[in-house]
């Protein structure tokens, strides 16, 4: 929870993102429409809709406020972890410290502290499978009719919350259960009646949502969401494209510091294949398999998978008994106090990325970060509860110094609203050039923001919004030509008048700025991460207008 608190109170909103998701959210607000999703005021079909309800749910109690929205995914997040400890008992009830140390393991792992704190719906997915999950495993107990109705509800919410895609997660452990299961093998047509009826009960939630939804969004939106999201993005996606074994090197860093810790791999040679092992594996196995073969890919798709591989990691960590010896630690040591420095390194010399990487940790941070390694050699030699109680610790510690060190720097760089008040200053009359994905809507309280992406369309939208501003990222000629003049980023995103008049000089000479014909006029310019690079947003107004109508 300290680690959500922090990463909340330290952090704006991220684009596009935590940004497009609060617009999402705002607007079946305003609107009242909680059937059909709209963001900027089109029909938005890319998520279903369980994060904008609990969001909503939120602001009916607290109104509209920012934090608590944002503490919607990471509530689900912190709710895992419980349900973690209530896995761990189910499948190993006498191992008390592996109950103790499960949930504790997959806080800490790096992608979980990564993507826990966000605004988004993989925390909430996770949860679902994980629900679903306990279902099969209460069903497999022997109480059927209540497990297989757990395991269809939870499905349903799954879907509800990110789509078919928790089947991936789900269905595997259920069909393969007379491999890791000596009951099911006895009766195969009664689990396989409940795998049914568990899939009917899914349907039937989701469908109750989908199908209305369809009908009241019109054709495009109805393609969209019943095809485009699943099948679109199994076969050939139109997003986020990435070979079959794009998440093998990324997992071993998803699963530190655990994976590092040589009692895991030690505990793998004396730890026996047993039904709750099988079970796990086919768990993370084939979702693991499924996900490589899906087009689309990202590191977060993996985050319903990391719980598995913690409680995997848990019982090797545990399966041997007596203490940690001292050697097992020392990568984390060591890799904890070198990583610690690289502050000092990017500070203080010169190198390629000088621009970028330099004074985004302050050097005095340096010491709390080195301390999170240094803490741990005390702790060596010690028992499995204790080290993992030591190097979760020192974990989320570290994470958490790094999120409030950032603050100041990068953080600030993410900040949109400053320019989201600017653009609802002006309410209707803003533009966007080229893609638009909710950055201002919620933040600034703006109902639309037209999207332009070619000269032909701003003169269009010019010729009818006489008063209209356009928002404009410079392209890197533009910003070449700044800091030749003597502008580059700096610490204030508030440009003198000076700059501004340079900067309105350099676009009006560039001839591939759209409108510089019509003698663009800058009356801002933001500093901001639209993803990570800092990039200047500029508020351009024009002089001279096209004039269709004459």
């Amino acid at each position: 929870m300290l680690l959500v608190t922090c990463a909340i109170a330290c952090r704006p909103l991220l684009p596009v993102d935590e940004t497009r998701y609060l617009t999402v959210a705002w607007e079946a607000h305003v609107t009242g429409d909680y059937l059909v999703s709209h963001l900027n005021t089109k029909t938005y079909a890319h998520k279903p809709p369980l994060l904008f309800w609990l969001i909503n749910a939120v602001w009916s109690i607290t109104g509209l406020n920012e934090y608590a929205a944002r503490l919607v995914s990471p509530l689900a997040g912190i709710a895992c972890l419980l349900l973690t400890a209530v896995m761990a008992r189910r499948l190993w009830p006498k191992s008390t410290p592996l109950l103790r140390c499960a949930p504790l393991v997959l806080a800490s792992t790096t992608l979980w502290t990564a993507f826990c704190p966000l605004t988004m719906f993989d925390t909430l997915l996770t949860s679902c499978t994980m629900l679903a999950l306990l279902g099969v495993l209460r069903a497999e107990a022997g109480d059927a009719k209540t497990g297989w109705l757990m395991a269809g509800i939870a499905i349903g919410f799954g879907i509800l919350a990110k789509g078919p895609v928790v089947l991936i997660h789900v269905m595997p452990a259920a069909i393969f259960a007379p491999w890791w299961s000596l009951r099911v093998r006895t009766s195969y047509g009664q689990w396989y009646a409940g795998c049914f009826a568990a899939t009917v009960i899914a349907a039937a939630i989701g469908l109750s949502w989908a199908l209305p939804s369809a009908a009241a969004g019109g054709k495009a939106y109805s393609d969209e969401l019943l095809y485009g999201q699943t099948a679109g993005r199994m076969v050939n996606s139109f997003a986020h494209h990435h070979p079959f074994w794009w998440y093998l090197p990324l997992l071993p860093f998803c699963l530190l510091p655990w994976i590092s810790i040589g009692t895991v791999w030690r505990g793998l040679r004396i730890t026996k294949l047993d039904s709750s092992m099988k079970f796990l594996l086919c768990w993370a196995g084939a979702s693991l398999l499924i996900l490589s073969l899906v087009s689309g890919k990202q590191i977060h798709y993996l985050l319903p998978v990391i719980p598995a591989l913690a409680l995997i990691l848990t019982r090797l960590l545990t399966a041997i008994q007596g203490p940690i010896p001292k050697r097992d630690l020392a990568f984390i040591i060591v890799g904890t106090i070198v990583f610690a420095t690289l502050p000092l390194f990017a500070n203080h010399l010169s190198s390629p990325y000088e621009a970028v990487m330099r004074n985004m940790v302050a050097d005095w941070y340096v010491l709390p970060l080195m301390a999170c390694g240094v803490m741990l050699i005390p702790w060596s030699f010690k028992r499995a509860e204790s080290t993992v109680f030591a190097v979760g610790t020192s974990s989320i510690l570290f994470v958490i110094i790094l999120i409030v060190s950032a603050r100041s720097t990068i953080w600030k760089g993410f900040e949109f609203r400053p320019l989201a008040q600017t653009a609802a200053s002006h309410q209707d009359d803003v533009a966007w050039y080229g893609l638009y994905e909710g950055q201002l809507n919620y933040l600034g309280g703006v109902r639309y923001v037209h999207e332009t992406r070619g000269v032909d369309e701003l003169s269009q939208w010019l010729s009818e919004h006489r008063d209209g501003i356009l928002i404009k990222e410079l392209s890197a000629a533009n910003v070449d030509a700044m800091q030749a003049a003597g502008i580059d980023a700096p610490n204030s995103s508030v440009a003198t008048a000076t700059q501004l008049e340079q900067i309105t000089q350099i676009v009006r000479a560039d001839s591939e700025f759209p409108g510089h014909q019509w003698q663009p006029i800058i009356s801002h310019l933001f500093w901001i991460r639209p993803r990570f690079p800092l990039r200047p947003l500029v508020v351009v107004r024009f002089e001279n207008r096209p004039n269709l109508n004459k």
